[in-house]
């Protein structure tokens, strides 16, 4: 298969994986998707967008800020980060392949 051996792919599998795991309510995989996703991590704390991604009316959200009740634009803007990444990533490896 063309696709397995894409950067793109594989990202993308990946972010949903994270997202799924987000939603299921694992622990570690909402650190994965807010703090190691720097687009995610800046714009979540910023006002326009606080509201928009993040359920700040959670009570969970007072007891323990490690694990953010998100919304789902976060998950889209999550997977179009690391759908973008492995596109660019492709794309120097083709570059890279061609010269």
């Amino acid at each position: 298969m063309f696709f397995r051996r894409k950067f793109s792919f594989w990202l993308s599998i990946i972010s949903i994986i994270i997202c799924l795991s987000d939603y299921l309510g694992v622990g570690i995989a909402n650190i994965i998707l807010v703090r190691l996703n720097p687009i995610i991590d800046t714009l979540i704390f910023t006002e326009p967008f606080e509201s928009f991604m993040v359920d700040v009316n959670n009570p969970r959200w007072g007891t323990n800020s490690a694990l953010i009740s998100v919304r789902f634009p976060t998950y889209i803007i999550h997977f179009g980060t690391f759908l973008i990444l492995g596109i660019l990533m492709d794309y120097l490896i083709r570059i890279i392949k061609q010269k």
